[in-house]
């Protein structure tokens, strides 16, 4: 089968172009797992937080400062 340039040019501007969409896709579903993961570990850590707690005696040493 004899393909001409313009033909040949336009299979490979729709592989790039197919190609390009499919990775955006695959990146984009990517990031959002990512978010969907972090937001629920977020739930989790606000959710664990809630109720009525009693003060620390835990003192915290003070800060470190350097003398010069």
């Amino acid at each position: 089968m004899n393909l001409g340039k313009t033909t040949k040019v336009a299979i490979g501007w729709i592989v790039c172009t197919v190609g390009g969409v499919y990775s955006f896709y695959l990146a984009k579903s990517s990031v959002e797992k990512r978010r969907y993961e972090n937001m629920k570990a977020r739930q989790r850590m606000k959710a664990s937080n809630r109720g009525q707690y009693e003060p620390s005696s835990r003192k915290f040493a003070p800060q470190y400062e350097p003398t010069q």
